[in-house]
């Protein structure tokens, strides 16, 4: 298994989660993550991506979680910020599966994208990331009728907050309003995302493709609160 962003957050909890199961773990990050074969690569350069990818052994699945995240209005968006995040979570995402695809067509596989609950559900001050995560949600869709004939499910799933190192200096009154905002009453674990991961890979999902699968404690829903 192939996991980008392996060095933390979502993604090493992922390829903790797969490792755990037997998987062998390729992992990619711009950083050396904890793994055995760990390649450092800046998943926005195509010229890293075909590096990072040459001489794999076989390939069963992969899993785009590396991704940035900027709060601005349109406004307020700097380009240079805009093309970052553009880079990173979109070309990334799309730069991985264009050079991970032709090992995974030779025996089927599966392709994970991690989109976000904002590509469903608007959230202000989120202008460039909410547009790259309902991208991927898109592209999701458009590979899945285009590899199906090669046995290669393609999936996403629609996090909501996450309690990663990324929320680790929020203030508590944050916290509690990001808690707030999913009906199950708390903020989801990498865990949690890493259970239906390791699901969606695995051969009990191997019907499914093209599909957006919320794991977000109801925040897609609606408000838990009456307003």
């Amino acid at each position: 298994m192939l996991v980008t962003g392996a060095a933390s957050g979502l993604g090493l909890a992922i390829a903790q989660a797969a490792q755990a199961e037997g998987a062998a773990i390729t992992a990619i990050d711009r950083v050396t993550a904890p793994f055995e074969i760990s390649r450092i690569c800046d998943i926005t350069d195509e010229d890293q991506v075909k590096r990072a990818l040459s001489g794999l052994p076989r390939l069963h699945a992969v899993v785009n979680s590396a991704g940035i995240a900027r709060r601005a209005t349109v406004e307020d968006t700097d380009m240079a910020d805009f093309d970052a995040v553009m880079a990173v979570n979109v070309r990334g995402a799309f730069l991985v599966s264009k050079y991970a695809l032709p090992h995974l067509r030779a025996y089927g596989g599966s392709i994970l994208h991690l989109s976000s609950g904002v590509a469903t559900t608007g959230l202000r001050n989120r202008a460039a990331y909410t547009a790259s995560k309902g991208a991927i949600l898109s592209l999701t869709r458009n590979m899945a009728l285009d590899y199906a004939a090669d046995k290669v499910r393609v999936n996403c799933l629609c996090p909501g907050f996450v309690d990663t190192p990324l929320l680790a200096t929020i203030t508590p009154e944050r916290r509690a309003k990001l808690t707030g905002l999913h009906p199950l009453g708390r903020m989801g674990t990498p865990e949690d995302i890493a259970h239906m991961a390791l699901f969606l890979m695995s051969d009990q999902a191997s019907w499914i493709t093209g599909q957006a699968i919320a794991v977000d404690g109801g925040f897609s829903i609606g408000h838990s609160e009456d307003v």
